[in-house]
């Protein structure tokens, strides 16, 4: 197994016959350009744009991919079995768009348990994302993108 930053996080498929992984996560949508480019330099990919989806070989390393606009940002599913890709997404240091981007019309004082595309988002996308920074870096990403007080409450009650 290798060292990789907890996010995105990545799914080891080794257990199901695959020896590849399974990377499934949120970015900005400016990101997702920096995505595909990691596959192009990867696979010399061609890029046409920034959200699509296909499947890329070069030699013993593939990548089958998914970049779809969604959440305000970009949802990114991929499964790779090049861990030189995979390093390079890491280095890109990607975070999620916050909630209050995924969702501009959602009220976080009137939200009681997170259902439907809001539970997915929170589940498979956020959740891991927040729950591996510490303190000083939550702080930093609610600077960074003006988090209200009422998205500070809600991120603090649902904080793993």
């Amino acid at each position: 197994m290798h060292e990789f930053r907890d996010y995105p996080p990545k799914v080891f498929l080794k257990d199901r016959g695959v020896f590849a992984y399974r990377l499934e996560f949120a970015t900005l949508e400016k990101d997702a350009e920096l995505v595909i480019g990691a596959l192009a330099a990867q696979f010399n990919w061609p890029i046409h744009e920034p959200f699509q989806e296909g499947k890329a070989r070069q030699g013993e390393k593939a990548a089958h991919f998914s970049i779809r606009r969604e959440f305000g940002g970009a949802v990114v599913v991929m499964v790779t079995n090049s861990i030189e890709l995979i390093e390079k997404i890491d280095a890109l240091q990607l975070e999620p768009p916050p909630p209050w981007i995924a969702f501009p019309d959602a009220d976080p004082s009137a939200m009681g348990s997170l259902q439907g595309s809001m539970e997915y988002w929170w589940d498979w996308l956020f959740s891991p994302f927040w729950n591996a920074q510490d303190a000083k870096e939550r702080e930093s990403y609610l600077e960074r993108y003006l988090a209200n007080e009422d998205w500070v409450d809600f991120l603090s009650a649902r904080s793993g």
